[in-house]
């Protein structure tokens, strides 16, 4: 099996044999070292109003993904501390059970193909494939992909808190309309609200690709959920024609099976489970 090289070219003991940054990455104090002079106030301002609001996260390394994922705008670094907190709080469906060792996590996980690319575009973000092991909707839970993908977002945001932005890639190959039936309508938007007013960590584009016609109803009927902005950074694939996605997207940074250099999904997938099960522990101390 092909070897994917490290985005950096490095190999420390921070990183896992894929070039990802590990639980040992995950930088605590240093944190605060790489954030320019300029910008520093804006997280110390953070922290002292965190402290008066008596919020779980007070510590300016804690906080730094917040400022830097909000520009540096200490209003909405306030907001999106607070949603933050409100949301892991209040949605015991998606924010419980991070375990790859539980039956139901074991079983998404023969169902999807999460697969976190090695190497992170020009523009210093973090690609995301997330695809279909099969067709088959028996076995497919919603809250349980939600929290794989929930998951996998963590240890990014951990152990890279100046990232620039997570690109998301579905591969819609094997998806059908019954998938979207079993979504539900209250786990989607409570899905949306957090990745997209509380996640420490800039939003770039998402990718659907190898979509089919059915698509397209599907995406009528969420079109309620989340704000115009967001929406308008979705990019729809048709077929098998990546043209347009290796425009957006460099071929280095994407699987075999999207056209691009490294290791199929599948390979990239096994990969970041075992990555995820790495992060047990951290996982059981942050969640609510």
């Amino acid at each position: 099996m092909p070897r994917a090289e490290p985005a950096d070219g490095g190999g420390d003991a921070a990183r896992d044999s894929w070039g990802l940054p590990g639980v040992e990455a995950i930088p605590g104090p240093a944190a605060v070292a790489v954030v320019a002079a300029s910008k520093l106030a804006v997280v110390r301002d953070l922290a002292a109003w965190c402290r008066r609001q008596q919020l779980p996260t007070v510590e300016e390394d804690e906080l730094v993904k917040f400022a830097h994922s909000c520009d540096y705008d200490l209003d909405r670094a306030k907001k999106c501390v607070t949603e933050f907190h409100a949301c892991r709080k209040n949605t015991p469906e998606l924010f419980s059970g991070w375990d790859t060792e539980l039956s139901n996590m074991r079983s998404i996980l023969d169902v999807i193909l999460v697969a976190l690319v090695p190497r992170k575009t020009p523009q210093n973000c973090r690609v995301l494939v997330n695809s279909l092991q099969t067709s088959s909707t028996s076995n497919y839970v919603f809250a349980d992909v939600c929290k794989a993908l929930l998951m996998v977002m963590e240890t990014i945001f951990l152990t890279e808190p100046t990232l620039d932005g997570l690109v998301v890639v579905h591969d819609m190959g094997q998806a059908s309309f019954s998938h979207f039936m079993k979504f539900g309508w209250s786990l989607p938007q409570k899905f949306s609200n957090y990745t997209q007013e509380a996640l420490p960590l800039k939003q770039s584009t998402m990718h659907l690709v190898h979509c089919s016609s059915f698509v397209d109803k599907g995406l009528k009927m969420m079109s309620h959920i989340g704000k115009k902005e967001d929406r308008d950074k979705l990019r729809v694939h048709p077929g098998k024609d990546y043209s347009a996605l290796h425009a957006e997207i460099p071929r280095d940074c994407l699987p075999s099976d999207l056209g691009g250099t490294q290791p199929s999904i599948a390979e990239l997938h096994e990969a970041t489970v075992r990555r995820l099960a790495a992060f047990r522990d951290v996982f059981k101390q942050r969640l609510p």
